[in-house]
């Protein structure tokens, strides 16, 4: 039989603690009490509440020191706060934080309630062992990091991959979200059944709902057949949806429904279809700002929070960058047939020294573009920048004495670049530009000025 889930109820108030404990008591929780902050964190280390309710106004510590202490200390207990002040900032604050949610008095008993279930099943799943299963954890094991952080990171997506709980993934872009994603799908016991990905950022917006949910013949001018939305195409499997803070209202609307029922309408069809669709969501964009300037809804935002991982930048995680470095040189040495080059000590310098504001993707394409402008066995400098003809991309040769003649270097090291680059390619001048990380008009803009056809 399992253990019964336990509540912390932290309030300075006597008849609200008592109120409170009898109400979950009834719903067969196992419940304490404390009247101060400073008595209730001391209580989490005896108890090990699975959530704690707090007020905010307790006289000393109030309820956002207390959540500070316990995600400190037990980052896997989750805190709700309630109070009698309504500020946004206050809520952002909190949310921010690591609140699970944010409740304002006077409180209505089942919305606390609510907010309690959900809290404690997420709780309950990052303490759980792992379940054994046919996929197991590999897909995430071979994500490479040497970070703490985010090992502890994948640690609990192994968790979160064996339910069918909403997850929400954050970080800036170029941080790996998808590629969490796609492991925690392939972790999962869905890992036969489809992965679906949606960036609905890049969708029109006007199309976005067809894209999602489909449409009927004749909805809309252009609709000449019917079309299965990404929904019904992930069913009884999973659907990521990167850059979802960039979903206008309507859409919003629509995805809590399949969110909280399974159901949802192709555009221009009054009949609802159900769906058994696991979400996982991503986003760069501050969604506590959003709520506040009520362009991202509440609602939605707790159904998609469930479980939520934040991918530190690159930058926060200096350890990886040499592993990353190493991984993407073997990568790309067996794309060009050619063996892994070394990195000399000022080739690891410069890596370590460059702060990625495009983090692991930017990474990744200065060991591309590197690799492809290198001569020789090794590495000695990085091309950090993607012209060829910027200071920091290259070193200048030992042996150059004039402008003319470094130019006149530049030039055959350029033309041997792209001839490289087109053989890899089998001359697809598109697949080579993507090599060289420019574009296909500035790849063809210097095969001109070099004479190449």
């Amino acid at each position: 039989m399992n253990e019964p889930t336990r509540i912390l109820i932290i309030d300075d108030e006597a008849s609200q603690r008592k109120i409170l404990q009898v109400c979950f008591e009834k719903r067969g929780y196992a419940v304490q009490s404390a009247a101060t902050g400073e008595d209730g964190v001391q209580r989490c280390v005896t108890f090990h509440p699975h959530v704690v309710v707090t007020d905010y106004s307790l006289g000393g510590m109030n309820g956002l020191d207390v959540l500070e202490h316990i995600k400190r200390d037990a980052p896997a207990t989750e805190v709700i706060i309630i109070t009698a002040f309504g500020e946004m900032e206050l809520v952002i604050k909190a949310l921010r934080s690591g609140a699970a949610d944010f409740i304002l008095k006077p409180v209505e008993l089942e919305s606390l309630l609510q907010a309690v279930h959900n809290a404690a099943a997420r709780a309950r799943l990052l303490a759980a062992p792992l379940a054994p299963g046919p996929a197991g954890v590999a897909p995430l094991a071979d994500l490479i990091t040497a970070d703490p952080v985010v090992e502890h990171i994948l640690l609990l997506a192994v968790r979160a991959a064996q339910s069918d709980a909403t997850i929400l993934i954050r970080g800036e872009s170029g941080t790996g979200k998808e590629l969490l994603a796609r492991a925690i799908h392939h972790a999962s016991l869905r890992a036969d059944k489809p992965l679906v990905v949606v960036n609905c950022a890049a969708l029109n917006e006007n199309l976005l709902e067809s894209e999602l949910f489909g449409h009927c013949k004749g909805s809309f001018t252009g609709a000449v057949n019917d079309r299965v939305g990404r929904f019904a195409e992930a069913d009884h499997g999973t659907i990521f949806l990167d850059e979802v803070g960039d979903l206008p209202l309507g859409t919003q609307v629509k995805l809590l429904r399949v969110l909280q029922n399974g159901e949802l309408q192709r555009v221009g069809e009054n009949r609802t279809t159900t769906v058994d669709v696991r979400v996982i969501a991503a986003t760069n964009q501050d969604l506590e700002h959003m709520l506040g300037a009520r362009t991202f809804r509440q609602d939605l935002y707790y159904r998609l929070n469930v479980v939520s991982f934040r991918l530190p930048p690159l930058r926060e995680r200096p350890d990886d960058i040499l592993p990353l470095a190493q991984h993407f040189l073997q990568r790309y040495a067996r794309r060009l047939q050619r063996p892994v080059p070394a990195l000399t000590a000022r080739a690891h310098a410069m890596l370590a020294r460059h702060p990625y504001p495009g983090n692991v993707r930017e990474l990744e394409n200065i060991i591309q573009r590197t690799l492809v402008l290198m001569v020789g066995d090794e590495i000695d400098t990085v091309t950090i920048s993607a012209d060829a003809h910027h200071p920091s991309s290259a070193a200048p040769p030992a042996d150059s004495e004039s402008e003319g003649n470094l130019d006149t270097m530049i030039d055959t090291l350029e033309r041997a670049t792209i001839e490289r680059a087109l053989q890899a390619a089998n001359f697809n001048q598109s697949q080579a530009a993507r090599t060289l990380g420019v574009t296909l008009r500035a790849l063809r803009y210097r095969m001109q000025r070099l004479g190449l056809k």
